[in-house]
């Protein structure tokens, strides 16, 4: 399954830095949006992930949730935590590892330059001991968002993470996204992604493709749901979820 708690959604619209009249949020894609919670708002986004992994476990994963808290203009507080984590009859079960990040506002779009934001995040080792690396691991990424027309946008992620292995040697590798989304309606969104990460000192690439549905029932409150296949050998063979975002105040 996604070891990271970057997990978000493109923007569909055109974001600024004043308040979104509709809620933007950083699920269901592993592609993270551009936009930030203004001060004095906070988004709770919460979801469910289930699995087959790389060595044909079946792994379910609830709930995933990112609290994202809007500090000052152009920054918002990022606290993670990977969920419940069990891994089938016989597999182990327990509660994986939080992170504590940031996000800043950098770029907004401007001609050929897309709007920009730096994340920046370490893992805090909470996790019980089958799904912790026991050691704070950092990461950071750019995101990038581009308004195709009124109703569609490209998404993109570049970045690099490092994770403790078992020897703990800290590996490092470049992490991607490229996400399209589109407006069906005023309410639903769907979008298309490929993400994955290539290792740099750590060994071997995984590739995803994945798809989903954003359901906005109020302006601050969405529903969403998505699925998805590896198209390399150490990516998940599939895997399938839903979420839920609410913005406060509204």
């Amino acid at each position: 399954m996604r070891k990271s708690v970057f997990v978000s959604t493109i923007v569909l619209v055109s974001v600024t830095i004043s308040v979104a009249d509709d809620i933007v949020t950083d699920r269901p894609d592993a592609t993270e949006s551009s936009s930030v919670v203004e001060p004095g708002f906070y988004q709770i986004e919460v979801g469910w992930l289930y699995g087959e992994n790389d060595v044909g476990v079946e792994v379910n994963t609830l709930p995933g949730t990112l609290v994202r808290i809007g500090v000052v203009d152009r920054l918002e507080l990022r606290l993670g935590w990977e969920g419940y984590i069990d891994e089938g009859s016989g597999g182990p079960s327990g509660v994986g590892d939080g992170e504590v990040g940031a996000k800043i506002y950098m770029l907004e779009a401007e001609g050929n330059i897309p709007e920009t934001a730096l994340l920046a995040a370490i893992s805090i080792p909470v996790g019980d001991r089958e799904f912790t690396t026991d050691e704070v691991d950092p990461g950071f990424r750019f995101a990038m968002s581009y308004d195709l027309s009124a109703r569609s946008a490209f998404g993109t992620n570049l970045g690099v993470e490092w994770e403790t292995d078992a020897s703990d040697s800290t590996l490092s590798s470049f992490i991607y996204t490229a996400a399209l989304g589109y407006d069906l309606t005023e309410i639903v969104g769907a979008y298309i992604e490929i993400f994955g990460d290539a290792g740099m000192s750590a060994s071997g690439d995984s590739h995803s493709v994945d798809g989903g549905f954003t359901f906005l029932l109020a302006e601050n409150f969405q529903l969403d749901a998505l699925a998805g296949v590896g198209i390399t050998s150490k990516a998940d063979d599939w895997f399938v979820g839903a979420g839920a975002s609410l913005r406060l105040p509204n």
